[in-house]
């Protein structure tokens, strides 16, 4: 049954019924993984209708189910097998009435293959829903179990079985790039991915995300043997070379596209396939948080994010940084999760939304779960989790901890320490305070790392048994035995890393800010952003008004800066034309932070159109979108007095 019970994403629902008390039903109908569509819902209590449904255009719906009876919920579709299933509700206890119950379930179509199935046990529910005796409604899963040993057909076995050596399955996970072999290695974004077995026909099919990155998952080696990416109708008799890279970074493959068609395949020499094979591989995801209504913009600042799966279990907790950014790490491909809030640290008055690091706006994060808000998303190829997506050379780490020899009372003061990486090379070197306080700060993001001191032979440590290490929250990490005469080394398991660290997304105002408050000695600072506006105009959408807020806030907590914009656009179009209209957009984005309270004075605003170009895509020169979009920018040259 697990194949059928994979829930995806539950947004744009189509419909909404006022709240009642009683269970919330938060459904979405599914064939063979895929959303279904145009199918009837029908409520049955005591024999009797009493709501009909039609999603529509739709696959998801949503129903409120009073409690003290049992309800049979009909499923209709034309693609499919009609049937139902049971609310069971009836014994709930009066106590148990009061609290707020949501249930979340894909409903799984059944294909209308009577070779398959035994039709005739669609009479009875194929699954069943029952109160748990404690606080919510769960699946009985003995019931479903029963069901689907009933179901399904079991072939009978012929006289005399031809005799077939068995074929061992291989199954694993395929991780990797596509990008374009120019000088820029750009990804290769949002294109169709084909993995062919060896009679040339499609076994698994996906995308590449905004990184150029793909994933199979749970492939059978013995049906893989070339990968194919689909450019469509893109390009036509252009000279365009794609590259093909492991989850490791390793290139294996470069080929011509050809027809609107790259491929790479597995040979003697080359075998393509194996050098995919990541089984371990997991995603990373990051984003901010803002609060917002019709007059205020505010980042969810320094609060906590909640990472829950789809039984709506907290998996890990984050905390966002001055502008609402958060990080979430390891997220493994297929599985469904929920991003949460705790309503009472949202403004009275204010909505939550879900924007991008770059400050796009994602979804709203409005789903209401018991005392949480969430939004639900499905670690695979589809939009809303590609624009959670962060690669990791955009994340930057804090290591932290305190060290202390045998007990609490003698903190290990004046000790040099080195944090290495998986290759035993010093990623970067501190030394403890007097209470054995140690920080390593703004660091590549790693999850292979460890420690050591400088020198072989440490005085400070002689006399010592034992190291113990802290996290900075004062909690015990790990007690580390010591050698006299030897260098002391930490190699942290994954579980201690997650304590000594924290993970945040790279953005160029943050280190900014920190910068100027430790008092930074460069004269000039540039940060692009990926400011955009609607072709041909210059009106700030809110996206830029996010942006923009953040660019604020620096300014107003290091009053010493100074602001020199600029705004350049691509080579498409007319250059005077151009020219203008990055002009306009400069002054529009000048006006806003002006406006914001900031002196004019400290601000300058220059358009530049299409006069400097950062790479090969000038007038006259074939480009790509992803090739032409990082001319598309807006400048900000930070001036100290």
């Amino acid at each position: 049954m697990k194949r059928f019970l994979r829930i995806i994403i539950l947004a744009g629902l189509p419909f909404i019924f006022k709240a009642q008390t009683g269970l919330t039903f938060d459904g979405n109908n599914t064939f063979n993984g895929q959303p279904l569509l145009n199918t009837t819902v029908t409520v049955v209590e005591s024999g009797k209708v009493i709501e009909t449904v039609a999603t529509g255009s739709g696959s998801a719906f949503k129903l409120n189910l009073p409690f003290g009876k049992n309800y049979s919920i009909y499923f209709a579709n034309p693609k499919g097998q009609k049937m139902f299933m049971d609310f069971v509700m009836d014994n709930i206890p009066d106590k148990a009435q009061k609290i707020k119950m949501t249930y979340a379930f894909d409903v799984p179509f059944f294909p209308k293959d009577a070779l398959t199935f035994d039709t005739t046990q669609f009479k009875h529910p194929f699954h069943k829903v029952i109160f748990n005796g404690k606080d919510k409604m769960v699946d009985d899963t003995i019931y479903m179990k029963q069901f689907i040993a009933k179901v399904y057909i079991k072939k009978k076995e012929e006289k005399e079985p031809v005799v077939v050596e068995p074929k061992t399955t291989k199954w694993t996970n395929l991780a990797g790039k596509f990008s374009y072999g120019n000088k820029e290695k750009l990804p290769v974004r949002n294109k169709k991915v084909n993995l062919i077995n060896g009679n040339g026909a499609v076994v698994k099919t996906t995308s590449t995300n905004k990184y150029g990155n793909f994933i199979f998952t749970g492939v059978d080696l013995n049906e893989a043997k070339k990968i194919e990416i689909d450019f469509k109708k893109e390009f036509t008799n252009q000279n365009v070379s794609i590259e093909l890279t492991n989850s490791k970074g390793e290139a294996i493959c470069t080929n011509n596209v050809v027809n609107n068609k790259a491929e790479c395949q597995s040979s003697a020499s080359n075998k393509v396939i194996e050098k995919l094979i990541d089984p371990r591989f997991t995603y990373k995801i990051s984003a901010k948080l803002i609060q917002e209504n019709d007059k205020k913009i505010s980042f969810y600042r320094n609060k906590q994010v909640l990472l829950l799966n789809n039984k709506n279990t907290i998996v890990r907790k984050a905390k966002t940084n001055a502008f609402g950014s958060f990080v979430f790490t390891d997220l493994k491909p297929g599985q469904t999760y929920m991003l949460g809030v705790e309503k009472m640290d949202v403004e009275a008055g204010m909505k939550i939304n879900l924007y991008t690091n770059a400050d796009h706006l994602i979804a709203p994060v409005d789903s209401s779960c018991v005392s949480r808000f969430v939004r639900r998303f499905s670690a695979e190829s589809n939009s809303l989790f590609n624009e959670l997506l962060i690669d990791e050379s955009q994340l930057r780490m804090d290591v932290s901890g305190k060290l202390y020899g045998d007990n609490m009372n003698n903190p290990l003061g004046d000790l040099k320490i080195l944090l290495l990486n998986d290759k035993f090379e010093t990623i970067d070197t501190t030394t403890t305070d007097g209470f054995g306080r140690f920080l390593f700060k703004y660091l590549p993001f790693s999850k292979d790392y460890s420690f050591t001191t400088l020198d072989d032979k440490e005085s400070l440590l002689d006399a010592i048994n034992n190291i113990l290490v802290y996290n900075a929250e004062d909690e015990m990490v790990k007690i580390v035995s010591n050698f006299k005469g030897r260098r002391f080394k930490y190699n942290p398991l994954d579980a201690d890393k997650a304590r000594l660290m924290e993970i945040y997304a790279d953005d160029p105002w943050l280190a900014l800010l920190s910068t100027e408050i430790k008092g930074s000695k460069a004269k000039v600072t540039v940060i692009n952003e990926d400011i955009l506006f609607e072709s041909s105009k210059f009106d700030l959408l809110p996206e830029a008004k996010i942006t923009l807020e953040k660019i604020v806030l620096v300014l107003t907590l290091a009053p010493n800066l100074k602001l020199e914009l600029s705004a350049h656009t691509d080579s498409n179009g007319d250059d005077a034309s151009n020219q203008k209209l990055s002009q306009q957009r400069a002054k529009a984005a000048v006006d806003f932070i002006i406006g914001h309270g900031i002196e004019a004075g400290r601000i300058i605003a220059k358009g530049y159109g299409e006069t400097k170009i950062t790479n090969h895509c000038k007038n006259g020169v074939y480009c790509t979108d992803d090739e032409h979009a990082p001319n598309r920018r807006i400048e900000f040259k930070i001036l100290r007095n």
